[in-house]
């Protein structure tokens, strides 16, 4: 249908049916007459025209138009329906609710916002073909109809929702329900002793697999027995770890009555040759013996049964039964081709656990691998932050993660990042050393909880007034670097036993690669720090400020826009060295880089260009504003003194400046107009600003 509508150019074609409607072409008689059809067709085709033309342009540009589509299609399709009704007997007809049923599907079907569009675009022209076309004068049968079109849109899309949420919900349940039944089978198999922890769908998929492949082996082996032995039915049973109970894992069997639990582990021969761990050979049973619990109806007729403990480490995990119906007992070497079934379903399921271990820590290996090469394309301590968190959630299910740095002098931990549940909240927490998880976890340098078992009641992670609320599972790691502690590495859960052992190992692998990269961040953070700032003043140094100046001029030039340069010089200041120490210059360099730090504009640039003489470069500022700002810093200096063993000290200074592109055309010209200000003003007299 959208192919038809695009290929017949839906909104002409609508238009030109709404036009033969609004004229009455479509009823037996024309109630209009001819000035008014001429003056009606001209006025819809102009207008058919334009929205056909501006739809094309938006679908041009789009590329898809799939929702115009729709809304073409739905003025398409009303448009033909009101011609239809009109030909059948008129709005007023018994075939109106043809256009009901319209509504419902277009709003069941079309986007939200394009249902209800076509929908109020259809009583909308409604009211010209009732009240002019079909000249009715009582308007409550039209009040009728919009209500009625509303309504059957509004319970068709209402009901179309519902529908579909309802099938979102079922295939949650359907999917919810498949991932508990992997999960209790690999717990059946030992392939895992928990839910998955990783948060890759992978390691899913990995037990699915596994799960499979064991399904497969011991149903052929059940097979083979059966058909080698001449037996009525064969299966396996295995102890589940979550209630102790047996389960029919996997079985070969004639009856149709076969039952696959749970067992209670004492429940007859089969329960006695689980608790006992020994093999179990019983003839001779009379019909309707009761005790073979997997049969649903206890008059199947059983002659002869075996039961074999299936042993692994010393421990009976379960119980391989086998039966017939002839009356036949088993023979000792029928016993020993069942125990050997035994050691080949268990030889397969040890090679299935070793491969989804080393698949497991294949895929741990590949996280830490690609953390690792994240680390190092890592800029900044934000982007190394990020890694590590990202590499963490591939690695376990987590609801809240935080690194933290710790001050060793002042004995400070500070939440550098964090991601999660409540993650705003403890983005700005900073405490001393205490008694929490954290804090003792630094200064062992060692893991915490030891047993991975955490008491929120009675344990505090950070702080007692800052606590994790809900978490059940929580793992504090510290970040050593060369046996120093930088920080910690924090991860919770709000379900229990969240970090096993493995996860543990794989996390704190991961936490000695991030403390590393934390480290070697810091350091070119310093290095970047040391290479673009003054070490005295903490102002930008001279090369910075050339980069910087480059590309705000380049800026300028593009957009338009003023650059204002201003050049600060100390008065006298080798009179200041030479009378009271150079110790006593430093300060005074000291003072004035921070006075005009703090007199510069949001994105103002301080530098020190050496010596006394300080820049700062005013971006989008024209000659006042800058001539305002050094007039700030000249009074600020100028009303500042200076303690020293000779005395109180005030000093002054003086400053040019220079605008681009008023004063200059480039950086080099720009330079030297702020430099002759600033000559100009020290020969004025000093302690003064001049502009170029």
């Amino acid at each position: 249908m959208r192919k038809s509508a695009r290929l017949a150019y839906g909104y002409v074609t609508a238009a030109c049916i709404a036009l033969l409607v609004l004229l009455g072409v479509c009823s037996r008689e024309l109630r209009l007459g001819w000035e008014h059809l001429l003056l009606t067709a001209a006025f819809v085709c102009v207008v058919a025209l334009r929205v056909y033309t501006r739809v094309r342009e938006v679908k041009a540009r789009s590329g898809s138009g799939e929702a115009l589509l729709d809304f073409e299609l739905g003025c398409l399709l009303f448009a033909a329906a009101h011609a239809l009704v009109q030909r059948l007997g008129g709005l007023l007809s018994p075939f109106y609710p043809i256009l009901y049923v319209l509504a419902a599907f277009t709003s069941a079907f079309a986007p939200r916002a394009q249902g209800r569009l076509i929908v109020l675009c259809a009583i909308a022209f409604e009211a010209p073909v009732y009240f002019f076309t079909e000249g009715h004068h009582d308007p409550k049968p039209y009040a009728l109809h919009a209500l009625f079109l509303l309504l059957f849109g509004l319970l068709s899309a209402t009901f179309t929702q519902a529908e579909l949420t309802r099938v979102r919900i079922r295939a949650y349940r359907e999917r919810a329900e498949e991932k508990r039944r992997v999960e209790s089978e690999a717990r059946l198999f030992r392939l895992a002793a928990k839910a998955p922890t990783t948060a890759a769908r992978d390691e899913e998929s990995l037990w699915r697999g596994s799960v499979a492949e064991v399904r497969s082996v011991t149903h052929w082996n059940l097979l083979l027995l059966k058909r080698t032995l001449g037996l009525h039915s064969a299966l396996l049973m295995l102890r589940d770890q979550s209630d102790g109970q047996l389960r029919v894992i996997e079985a070969a069997s004639d009856s149709k009555q076969l039952w696959y639990g749970p067992f209670a582990p004492g429940e007859g021969p089969v329960g006695a040759a689980y608790q006992r761990g020994v093999l179990t050979n019983l003839a001779e049973l009379r019909p309707g013996h009761p005790s073979l619990c997997y049969y649903k109806d206890q008059r199947e007729t059983i002659h002869a049964f075996v039961a074999v403990p299936v042993r692994e480490k010393h421990e009976v995990i379960g119980v391989l039964c086998a039966d017939r119906v002839q009356e036949r007992s088993f023979t000792r070497q029928e016993e020993e081709i069942l125990q050997g079934g035994v050691e080949h379903l268990l030889r397969a399921l040890e090679n299935e656990r070793v491969f989804v271990q080393l698949e497991r820590a294949k895929r741990e290996q590949d996280v830490l691998y690609e953390a690792s090469q994240a680390f190092g394309a890592a800029r900044s301590e934000s982007d190394v932050l990020n890694a590590g968190l990202g590499a963490a959630a591939r690695i376990v299910v987590h609801d809240f993660a935080a690194v933290l740095h710790y001050d060793q002098k002042t004995r400070t931990h500070t939440v550098r990042h964090a991601l999660g549940d409540c993650a705003a909240h403890f983005a700005e927490l900073s405490f001393q050393d205490n008694a929490s998880l954290t804090a003792m976890a630094v200064q062992n340098k060692h893991y915490l909880p030891i047993r991975t078992d955490f008491d929120p009641q009675n344990q505090v992670v950070f702080t007692r007034g800052e606590r994790l609320a809900g978490m059940q599972s929580v793992l504090i790691l510290p970040l050593l670097v060369r046996d120093a502690v930088i920080g910690s590495f924090a991860l919770a859960a709000r379900r229990r036993d969240a970090f096993p052992a493995d996860v543990r190992q794989a996390l704190q692998l991961l936490a000695n690669q991030l403390a590393v990269a934390v480290s070697n961040a810091a350091l070119v953070s310093r290095l970047e720090e040391l290479a673009t700032t003054d070490g005295l003043t903490g102002c930008f140094n001279k090369r910075h400020f050339h980069d910087e100046l480059t590309q705000r001029m380049h800026a300028a030039a593009r957009f338009g826009h003023k650059v204002s340069l201003v050049i600060v010089d100390i008065d006298h200041f080798k009179k200041v060295n030479d009378t009271y120490g150079h110790h006593i210059g430093d300060v005074v360099i000291r003072e004035l880089g921070q006075i005009l730090k703090r007199m510069r504009g949001g994105s103002d640039l301080v530098a020190r260009f050496g010596g006394e003489e300080f820049c700062v470069l005013c971006d989008q500022t024209a000659t006042e504003g800058a001539a305002q700002l050094a007039e700030r810093v000249r009074a600020e200096l100028s009303q500042t003194s200076f303690d020293t063993e000779h005395g109180p000290l005030q000093v002054t200074c003086s400053l040019g400046v220079a605008t681009y592109p008023d004063h200059a055309a480039s950086q080099e010209t720009l330079f030297e107009a702020a430099d002759r200000a600033l000559y100009a003003a020290k020969h004025a007299g000093r302690n003064q600003v001049c502009s170029a």
